[in-house]
């Protein structure tokens, strides 16, 4: 993929991204969701284009698990209306986090780091709801797998950037979709189950696209 490409790839993104924002700002709930699949589509396209031009099933492994956040995505839309879907959402984010870890551990040893890293997010996670108190509902526990799956997935991101030596550019997008993607979940924690405020919403989605597009440049930039 040319950085010709790519500047248009993010370009495009970036405008849909804010189209989003502005639709979710209006309560435009229909033409908000389509556009957030779009995004997701956009990304979860560009890891598999990149891993059917690696050609390796590591890679695809991983595009795979960019695939489950289209669907994810769909129904997480439905958080605040409808319980079924935001804990089908839940699923499908799990299976993505099991994809990413799969092909992680396949090419990178197991190291102290991401279990130093893993602490820490975990401590972090937890201020926040203390302090929030945060009001889960019936998916408490269905919340609690994939918290650990998501803290694993964004721990063995980040400890990357420190484990490889030298690490190349593919390396920072990768540790940087990880560290979105758990900074993410805590705006949207805030937002789902403390307060109820537009800015923890927006904060949570330009955080988010913006990590998953890291995550399927990793792909692109290993091409």
């Amino acid at each position: 993929m040319s950085v010709i490409t790519i500047g248009i790839v993010v370009i495009v993104y970036a405008a849909l991204l804010a189209y989003y924002i502005m639709l979710e700002k209006q309560e435009k709930f229909r033409n908000a969701t389509i556009i957030k699949v779009v995004l997701s589509a956009i990304a979860s396209g560009c890891a598999i284009f990149a891993a059917i031009i690696i050609n390796s099933y590591v890679f695809y492994i991983f595009a795979l698990g960019m695939i489950f956040a289209v669907p994810a995505d769909y129904f997480l839309q439905y958080i605040k209306i409808n319980l079924m879907k935001y804990r089908v959402g839940i699923f499908f984010f799990g299976l993505m986090h099991i994809c990413l870890l799969v092909s992680f551990y396949i090419l990178y040893p197991v190291s102290i780091v991401e279990f130093i890293i893993f602490t820490v997010f975990i401590g972090i996670l937890l201020a926040f709801q203390l302090i929030g108190k945060w009001q889960i509902g019936e998916e408490k526990l269905q919340l609690t797998i994939y918290t650990v799956l998501v803290v694993l997935m964004a721990s063995k991101a980040v400890s990357l950037f420190f484990t490889i030596p030298n690490p190349l550019l593919f390396i920072l997008f990768v540790s940087l979709g990880g560290l979105f993607f758990f900074v993410s979940d805590l705006f949207l924690g805030i937002w789902a189950y403390s307060k109820e405020k537009f800015v923890y919403l927006a904060l949570n989605r330009i955080i988010y696209f913006t990590g998953q597009l890291c995550l399927a440049f990793y792909l692109v930039f290993i091409w």
